[in-house]
């Protein structure tokens, strides 16, 4: 194979391996893809293993459409067989095949995106065991009554805003709603009691919407597969090898699922880099490719780096030699290529750090740098604002990872919930908003009562609506006549996805037969929202199946978003990425490692059935490091702030990492031109103490 050629021994060993249980550990730049790719080839074309039967699991859609343009290119049109997806994907179709024995209502159910989940959990927190529903205290007069309900609701949405983190992480760790509710598990806080009962009421929502979430759809397949053996071996039967991408990063629940897939015949690679272990708040830990692998797995390592010098890879290595790494051998990388020594800088305040960040900025892109190409990275969103500013007033236009991205406009969601609709008839999200857009006469309180009768009568909403619009009582006129006009056109929607119609076409007639684009067009800015509608109907071209095209939507991430200005993002954003030249400002004391990571570390948390899988403290923070360091081709800048924040009135410091990572820095005067200014004497840290 073509592939084959370009492989270095230790890659092509690795994607040559026998057919059974291997792991590949790839470090930061080793070619993890590339090898990847190559025994994805070297099992369909050289183990004989049919292409259907060979299954690729990852965390992003980019990261899939990335494997699956690279293995088409090596094996050609074989290449459409093999099943290529993410662990929500692929699991989302598993359970459309299984919707009855997973429990689910129909194989039409909808997959819940955040702001769904968010809205049924605000309406589960109010059951009386959890936040509770709203009172009306006794004595209260009417202004007071509604600063009572204004506070109330308030509350009602951090309540549900934490509950909703809360379920989704036990759900990353295999617990269901029983599980939570179960008397004999470990004690738990109040607040815990209070979340458990939310996530029982959160379930019956979703289920009586027939729409699972995120978490639901691997927990489900784990279920599903763990207590049906006819579905066992359908399903894993039908995989003869497993394939996992950035593996490291698996939670507890997707490591389950991984070995079920793979138990009917034990075929599996495991690829991944456990120094780019980062996402422990959502479940991942230190373990996790070993897990998945089983103890029968064959280990092979990646260590040349092709992407780094050795002069970045050098603070690199040294950020995570100090983490615990019991019966590991050394996981250095090596490259062989020199480049400019890393330049760490000391600033008098962030904002000084900013300008002159900015200004080493305005100067690569003044040299032909490609603004793409270059990246500020900051442990935390708010940091980024500094930054921005510096490189507005240079003229300088950065990309900044946490804008609002073309699936989260209000009119995408307008025309997704058009789809939703047409695919399941009892989604009351997606009716209330299309009822509202636009109103046809329906206020509130109207579309409430039809929603009430939806689910009172377990009617689909068209049916609901034609009987709201032949009510004698209880509806105005002009409310009647907007119930029967929306009735026809969801009832039209209906027939439509029971028919199987192109995605393209039933979106098309929805946006006509509802009313919504007449009604778009009267709007203010109406050029720019209808741009946003077309852009949605474009993008639904490309699916034959409706459902694929909700699935497609719903499962799009931030990974997945582009852009050519300069990046300005977090740590975690960049994971995956690559540019020449990176910024690592506010590497000061406070902010990496962060003071609730020092903490956790300290206290040693122990961990339970309950709880899950522990953080790791401070040696998270230390990956974290060393995955923003390692994302640098050719320049690496650090920094930090001897004073961070308006109301810091202390020195913060340099991170405890610098020392660990032998970074010497320079003091910078105040930069608020292209100067430097001027330059102190060199110094070195000592260290903070952490253990090794």
């Amino acid at each position: 194979m073509r592939i084959l050629e370009m492989l270095d021994p230790a890659q092509r060993a690795a994607a040559c391996a026998p057919s059974g249980a291997s792991g590949i550990s790839a470090g930061a730049g080793t070619g993890k893809t590339t090898t990847l790719t190559a025994r994805i080839a070297w099992l369909v074309t050289e183990a004989g293993l049919p292409p259907a039967a060979v299954m690729a699991v990852t965390f992003t859609n980019k990261a899939a459409r990335e494997i699956r343009e690279r293995v088409a290119a090596e094996i050609g049109d074989a290449a459409a067989s093999v099943r290529i997806g993410t662990f929500h994907s692929l699991s989302a179709r598993i359970l459309r095949r299984n919707a009855a024995a997973a429990g689910l209502r129909s194989a039409s159910f909808t997959v819940a995106d955040e702001d769904d989940s968010l809205h049924v959990m605000a309406e589960a927190s109010q059951v009386p065991a959890a936040y509770g529903p709203w009172t009306v205290p006794e004595g209260y007069g009417e202004a007071a009554r509604k600063a009572h309900r204004k506070e109330w609701e308030a509350g009602l949405r951090d309540f549900a805003s934490r509950a909703a983190r809360q379920v989704s992480m036990w759900k990353s760790w295999g617990l269901d709603a029983d599980a939570a509710s179960d008397p004999s598990r470990p004690a738990r806080s109040p607040e815990e009691e209070r979340f458990a009962a939310a996530y029982a009421a959160y379930q019956y929502g979703l289920e009586g919407r027939n729409m699972a979430d995120f978490g639901d759809l691997v927990l489900k397949v784990v279920r599903l597969l763990r207590d049906h053996p006819h579905a066992l071996e359908a399903e894993s039967g039908a995989v003869r090898h497993l394939l996992v991408d950035e593996a490291q990063d698996a939670n507890p629940v997707q490591v389950e699922w991984a070995r079920l897939m793979s138990s009917w015949h034990g075929g599996i690679t495991v690829v991944g880099d456990e120094d780019q272990n980062i996402y422990g708040f959502q479940g991942g830990y230190t373990g996790a490719m070993a897990d998945m692998a089983g103890p029968s797995a064959t280990w092979r390592r990646l260590s040349a780096n092709r992407r780094c010098t050795e002069e970045i890879l050098r603070p690199a290595n040294m950020a995570v030699s100090y983490n615990r790494r019991p019966g590991r051998e050394d996981h250095r990388l090596v490259s062989g290529r020199h480049g400019r020594p890393v330049r760490t800088t000391a600033h008098p305040t962030e904002a000084s750090e900013a300008a002159w960040v900015a200004a080493r900025v305005s100067e690569l892109v003044g040299s032909g740098v490609e603004p793409g190409q270059i990246a500020i990275l900051l442990r935390a969103r708010h940091l980024s604002a500094p930054f921005e500013e510096a490189l507005a007033r240079r003229g300088v236009v950065p990309m900044v990872v946490s804008g609002t991205s073309l699936m989260e406009r209000e009119e995408a969601r307008d025309v997704v919930a058009i789809a939703r609709m047409a695919v399941n008839p009892y989604d009351d999200i997606a009716f209330r908003r299309l009822a509202a857009r636009p109103s046809r006469g329906l206020g509130p309180a109207a579309v409430e009562t039809i929603c009430g009768l939806a689910t009172a009568r377990d009617l689909p909403f068209h049916t609901a609506c034609s009987l709201a619009a032949e009510a004698t009582s209880g509806f105005r006129k002009d409310a009647r006549a907007g119930a029967a006009a929306l009735s026809a056109a969801l009832d039209g929607l209906a027939r439509a996805g029971r028919w199987g119609g192109h995605a393209w076409d039933v979106i098309d007639a929805g946006l006509r037969d509802t009313g919504y684009l007449e009604w778009l067009r009267s709007q203010e800015d109406a050029e720019r929202r209808l741009a946003v509608v077309e852009a949605v109907h474009r993008l639904s071209d490309g699916f034959e199946d409706l459902a694929d095209f909700i699935q497609q939507v719903a499962l799009m991430s931030d990974a997945d978003r582009g852009g050519g200005g300069v990046r300005i993002s977090t740590i975690h954003s960049a994971k995956g990425l690559e540019f020449d030249h990176v910024f690592c400002p506010a590497f000061d004391e406070g902010c990496i490692p962060s003071p609730r990571a020092v903490e956790e570390g300290r206290q040693g948390r122990p961990g339970d059935p309950w709880d899950g899988p522990r953080g790791e403290g401070v040696e998270e923070e230390r990956r974290l490091a060393h995955v923003a360091f390692t994302r640098a081709r050719h320049g690496l800048d650090v920094s930090f702030a001897w004073k961070r924040g308006k109301a810091s009135k202390r020195d913060r410091g340099p991170s405890s990492f610098l020392a660990e990572c032998d970074l010497e820095w320079e003091e910078v005067g105040p930069a608020l031109t292209a100067d430097l200014g001027r330059k102190k004497a060199r110094r070195r840290p000592g260290r903070a103490g952490f253990d090794r």
